[in-house]
This record gives structure tokens, sequence and C-alpha cells, in this order.
């Protein structure tokens, strides 16, 4: 899947950005990786491979890293579905 994303430059110009990827994982750290990094998002979304757009909420990345969170949530998830 494609992220989509723009963010200001420290001279206030929007920068688009495009990242393909296999795992959600990758896309939401690399918005936090941007945040990190004092970035401003102003937008982003996910265009997956059947061409579907997600948009993605920017207030929502803080700088963090999520990926471990999202995988052991979905370890947790894949447990419960087979007990």
């Amino acid at each position: 899947m494609f992220l989509y994303f723009s963010c200001l430059s420290s001279d206030g110009e929007v920068l688009p950005h495009t990242l393909y990827a296999d795992q959600l994982e990758i896309h939401l750290d690399t918005l936090n990786s941007f945040v990190a990094f004092g970035k401003v998002l102003v937008a982003a979304y996910l265009i997956d491979d059947e061409g579907h757009c997600t948009d993605l909420p920017i207030e929502a990345f803080d700088g963090w890293p999520i990926a471990d969170h999202v995988l052991n949530l979905q370890e947790q998830y894949q447990m419960v579905l087979t007990t």
C-alpha cells in the first residue's frame, strides 16, 4: 500500500512525500518519525492495492513509535480467535 503525506518545511513550504510498504505499521512509524523530528504533518492518507483511500488523522501522530503496540495487539487478537 502507498502512504501519501505532506509536512511543512522550516520555511513553511508544504512538502509532499510518498512511501510504499506492505505493512501498515511501517507507515504509522514513518509518520511518527517525522513528527518526532519536529515536522508538522499537514495531511496523510493510504491507498491500498485495490485503490481504496483511507484518510489518516494527523493529530493522532505524536512522535512515539507504534509498530510494537500494533503487532502486540494483533498477536493478542489472534490468540483470542484461536482459543
